[in-house]
């Protein structure tokens, strides 16, 4: 175990030897009690569709590193933080060490058990599809949310971008992905990426030209699992001018990064005024 220092410190740990750590379990199990536990297959393929651990683990790892990158303190340094639509733990495992309060919420009732059963440090809350969130005024110095914004329809996500509003504290950070321009760029050009992302070809040509335009997009997914009478699930394309205009009306908008997960979804640091 030479290869690291203070292994019980979870993610206090130095950040690159926390990333290391995470996926070197897979090649020496004796560390694996220093990481947090894994969900089921069939909880990771919900979120992800991977269904193994070291998979997962590293779809982890490249979103935890992405926002820590994006973030304009270390993760470490935030007090109260929401992982909003925190699924069964993909970026939730990784806070495993934070000294301050980690808090999900997730519309998939499944997800919320096992996150509370198996991830002793972290809290969530089974919260309902276009509904007001269950937290207080005020109650977050950090929200981070990833693939959800993605998925919502214009009115969705007014509705969230109002709610975290409320329930962020003033001077707060939130990391909020998207599918931007360069999201679309690569659902025109790579065919395994339109194919993963289950929508109709003229639905996102309709998308592109919307995105010329400057307008929020939202195709919906004839599979799409959550998707309702009352709540509509698909893929969401914004452009970073419809950003900058509308999510300003929320927060300040500091920074939009490009393609930061996985050079496909964009990372969008706002602050709460």
């Amino acid at each position: 175990m030479d290869d690291f220092r203070q292994l019980d410190l979870g993610m206090q740990m130095p950040l690159d030897e926390w990333l290391l750590l995470n996926q070197k379990v897979f090649e020496r199990p004796e560390l694996m009690e220093y990481v947090a536990p894994f969900p089921p297959p069939h909880l990771m393929q919900n979120v992800s569709g991977l269904t193994s651990n070291a998979d997962f683990a590293s779809h982890g790892v490249a979103i935890y590193k992405a926002v820590q990158d994006a973030s304009p303190r270390r993760l470490s340094e935030y007090k109260s933080i929401l992982d909003f639509g925190c699924g069964c733990g993909r970026l939730g495992r990784m806070f495993k060490g934070h000294p301050g309060k980690i808090t999900g919420c997730d519309v998939d009732a499944r997800h919320v058990e096992w996150v509370n059963e198996s991830l002793s440090y972290m809290s969530a809350v089974n919260t309902k599809p276009n509904a007001p969130l269950p937290f207080p005024d005020a109650s977050f110095d950090a929200v981070i949310s990833i693939s959800v914004f993605t998925h919502l329809n214009e009115s969705s996500q007014r509705l969230y971008l109002e709610e975290l509003s409320r329930v962020s504290a003033s001077g707060s950070y939130l990391l909020l992905t998207n599918h931007g321009e360069r999201a679309m760029e690569r659902a025109l050009s790579e065919e395994r990426i339109f194919t993963m992302l289950a929508i109709p070809a003229e639905g996102l040509q309709e998308a592109a030209q919307g995105m010329r335009e400057g307008r929020h997009n939202f195709i919906i997914q004839p599979t799409g699992h959550l998707t309702t009478d009352d709540y509509q699930y698909g893929i969401t394309f914004i452009p970073a001018s419809y950003i900058r205009r509308v999510w300003a009306e929320y927060f300040d908008v500091v920074e939009i990064v490009s393609g930061a997960i996985h050079d496909f979804q964009d990372i969008v640091v706002c602050r709460k005024r």
